[in-house]
């Protein structure tokens, strides 16, 4: 499936149009190229990062993780390689939670494999694939650890899940520190290599460890959306209907199964289903059977 630039055209970022956090890091590059939609700077970003070689249970646990950023304001962050950067990408777009892949190569250059799947689908969900290059640049060594830089730049905090001691999670923490983000780390088995570099991290008191996938979304830094109100929405830019929203605020705190909500809204099946389908998108309404519907609280 190939990335079409008629359908996710290239659109850039000028640097006085990036988020403050991002514009004062030391070498804050002076644009950002990127296809698809930027989630709006004023949600929780989150980075996520790890190694490529990543063991037989960390699927699982970016899974449990991002699971727990459902009902919150949380974009994912991570760098599009294979591994923890894809495991939290595509748990992202399971849990329909806003995912950014800051890439080391020119963003009009193809990708391959696996990646290029992946990137499709980060797109059709909404999400954005970005670059500080312009053009077909081929990835060079020296384009991830800036890649990282641009990560940590974005993000509120970094949590490696697995890496070894020298990994390059290990770059994107250093600036993590560098830029006074909080750090976080998954511990892992001592006698694995992949559980080095966030066992070092927690040594050496640099990163909080998450001991319960429960405790992520908070530990992180995102903000739940019980917290936020309806008028906070527009300035999170999360825009639904007129009808979503009375839907939202009439069920708000509450979980309802189809028939419920067929019964106390009035509305046709295929129109709730739509309402429903726009507010899961905004973050306000989970479901795991497409059955019963959870809504967030709205206050």
């Amino acid at each position: 499936m190939e990335i079409k630039t008629n359908n996710f055209p290239v659109q850039e970022l000028k640097r006085e149009d990036f988020p403050a956090v991002l514009r004062e890091i030391p070498g804050s590059p002076e644009a950002l190229y990127y296809r698809g939609s930027l989630p709006s700077f004023e949600k929780s970003w989150i980075a996520m990062v790890g190694t490529r070689r990543a063991s037989d249970s960390a699927e699982e646990i970016c899974q449990k993780l991002l699971q727990s950023l459902c009902g919150t304001d949380a974009v994912v962050v991570s760098g599009l390689a294979q591994g923890i950067d894809s495991f939290c990408h595509t748990a992202a777009i399971h849990f329909s939670i806003p995912t950014v892949a800051i890439i080391a190569q020119g963003i009009e250059a193809e990708f391959t494999g696996t990646r290029k799947i992946l990137a499709r689908r980060i797109l059709e969900a909404g999400g954005a694939i970005v670059s500080e290059y312009p053009g077909d640049k081929a990835s060079l060594k020296f384009m991830f650890p800036m890649r990282n830089r641009i990560i940590a730049g974005l993000s509120k905090s970094v949590t490696l899940v697995e890496s070894k001691k020298h990994g390059g999670g290990m770059i994107t923490v250093e600036y993590a520190q560098k830029f006074g983000r909080k750090v976080l780390a998954v511990p892992g088995n001592l006698l694995s290599s992949n559980a080095q570099g966030p066992l070092d991290c927690l040594a050496l008191g640099i990163a909080t460890p998450i001991w319960n996938t429960k405790d992520f979304a908070d530990l992180c830094g995102s903000k739940r959306l019980s917290d936020i109100t309806p008028q906070d929405l527009p300035h999170m830019g999360i825009q639904i209907s007129d009808t979503a929203q009375t839907l939202f605020i009439q069920h708000a705190g509450f979980t309802h199964s189809l028939d419920e909500l067929c019964t106390s809204s009035s509305l046709p099946i295929s129109e709730l289903f739509a309402i429903l389908t726009e507010l899961e998108i905004a973050g306000l309404v989970h479901s795991k059977d497409g059955n019963a519907f959870h809504f967030s609280s709205a206050e």
